[in-house]
């Protein structure tokens, strides 16, 4: 039974921000959430919980001990327990370990394009921002970095840097070698990079995916299974910091940890120690749908352009050549009744792109392409 088999008509009675913000008639594939049933283990111990009124103040012992055991066993990364803590999600622990090492102002350097919330939390901690495009590839692009890290350091203000990996939204995986260079340059001109790995365990078979503290013991990190498990609505993270990032850990003020959820982080528990099998299937039945995107784009629409991700549900999309204007997902929302993110959003970089949500069914992907395909050929006819 697929993970992400439910049709039009179940996935219409969500009431989550991606089915409830659009009308009726509109194919929501803009925000990153699944369209998915949970693992059945997460979804006893939600019960059991609520059963028995066990929905007080959180407890995260076992929640550490289990990221600690997943990242050892996914990615054979040795977490120190003494090294993380629990923050409500991940921008709040990426927000608040940034206040840490920016105390008095400083720069947030940023990919170009890069998640669409990074310029919005930069914004409510009042910090300056400056932004690097990424390579043709999608990839780090090291001398640009470089450049830029070195310009917001010259007068001596601090700076950090914010990695998302893996990549969001083209989806590529920084290599070891990459991450090695980034590190090597944070450390000489004297950038501390926060590292931004919610999308971690969706890292196709394909890629490997390299864990940021494992090349920068001066390193932050903050994660969280929310993503990967679909549980974005049941608040909890963690922060983990490099063995010579304690005295940033230490500054970490408890109340932020005071404010994740308990039901999420035994929800978030559970899912790490017995959603295995559940990831591993989702992770099949995602890699089938972007092979189905691709097939549909071949078919259907040959002048968009697009390279397959090596990790995360999202497709970055090219719609330059369809000659959809400068915001093509507004476009398509308003005549093909598709919502999909705009490319704008997540940097000057991505006019005339959209993100595209792969993670739900097949039967709505293809309605999703048939509809923009539609629009088209009325667009140039």
């Amino acid at each position: 039974m697929l993970i992400l088999g439910a049709d039009l008509a179940t996935n219409r009675r969500r009431t989550s921000v991606k089915w409830r913000a659009f009308p009726e008639d509109v194919l929501p594939l803009w925000v990153a959430e699944m369209d998915a049933t949970l693992p059945p283990a997460v979804v006893e111990e939600v019960h059991d919980l609520l059963t028995r009124g066990d929905t007080g103040y959180a407890w995260p012992g076992e929640y550490v001990a289990a990221f600690t055991e997943f990242a050892a066993d996914l990615w054979d990364w040795s977490v120190d327990p003494v090294q993380c803590r629990t923050v409500t999600d991940v921008m709040v622990g990426i927000e608040e370990m940034t206040r840490i090492l920016l105390p008095d102002g400083g720069r947030v350097i940023i990919d170009d394009p890069v998640y669409d919330a990074f310029p919005l939390h930069i914004e409510n901690i009042r910090r300056d921002t400056a932004r690097v495009p990424l390579t043709a590839e999608g990839r780090l692009d090291l001398h640009q970095l470089e450049r830029a890290f070195a310009e917001a350091r010259a007068d001596g203000s601090p700076a950090v840097y914010w990695l998302c990996n893996p990549q969001n939204p083209t989806g590529t995986v920084p290599t070891k070698n990459e991450l090695t260079a980034l590190a090597e340059i944070a450390h000489r001109t004297g950038v501390r990079v926060v590292s931004d790995e919610i999308h971690a365990p969706l890292v196709d078979v394909h890629a490997d995916f390299v864990p940021y503290l494992t090349v920068d013991p001066r390193g932050i990190t903050a994660t969280s299974p929310s993503k990967s498990f679909n549980l974005a609505g049941l608040k909890a993270g963690l922060v983990v910091a490099g063995e010579e990032a304690s005295d940033a850990l230490a500054a970490l003020h408890p109340v932020v940890s005071y404010a994740a959820s308990h039901v999420a982080i035994r929800a978030h528990t559970v899912a790490y120690r017995e959603g295995r099998d559940w990831l591993e299937q989702v992770r099949a039945e995602i890699r089938d749908n972007r092979a189905l995107l691709g097939d549909l784009l071949a078919e259907h629409l040959p002048k968009a352009r697009w390279r397959e991700p090596q990790a995360t549900y999202l497709a970055w999309i090219n719609l330059t050549h369809l000659r959809l204007g400068s915001q093509p997902a507004r476009t398509l929302a308003k005549r093909a009744r598709v919502a999909l993110g705009e490319g704008a959003n997540y940097g000057p970089s991505g006019q005339g792109y959209v993100r595209m949500n792969l993670a739900t069914s097949p039967e709505i992907i293809r309605e999703a392409i048939s509809r923009i395909d539609d629009l088209v050929d009325d667009w140039q006819e």
